[in-house]
């Protein structure tokens, strides 16, 4: 299974192809997917900060059912979801703490900037 999502992987025009002397590597909407010798894993780039974190089991069973591209834009939508989860709570925190006016206004453009690309994500699923 995960060679099929390989090879769909290497198929798509729109990923960024990275290859070294060991290994070759698929990036697409923050997930990554690696192949050294046969051993295909595949990433998310968007959580953990310096280090990528490999998907959970039930996103490998997305990328099985949904292929690379549908699975890459499932993610991305978790991804966006998550932050903006984190923007909100700043939203309230800013109201109701330090209630600066300008810093208000920029976590507002902020988050409909990330609602739009959550919502022309989810047209790309469709």
């Amino acid at each position: 299974m995960k060679q099929q999502v390989w090879e769909q992987a290497e198929k798509d025009v729109l990923a960024t192809r990275l290859v070294t002397p060991d290994s070759a590597s698929m990036i697409f909407k923050g997930v990554k997917i690696i192949n050294q010798d046969g051993d295909i894993k595949i990433y998310n780039t968007k959580l953990s900060g310096d280090f990528y974190k490999e998907i959970t089991e039930q996103q490998y069973e997305m990328f099985f059912e949904l292929g690379f591209r549908q699975g890459s834009y499932r993610v991305a939508i978790e991804n966006y979801m998550h932050s903006l989860s984190i923007l909100t709570f700043k939203i309230r925190d800013e109201i109701g703490h330090r209630n600066n006016q300008k810093h208000y206004l920029a976590l507002k453009v902020m988050r409909q900037n990330l609602m739009t690309k959550i919502n022309e994500t989810k047209k790309l699923c469709n």
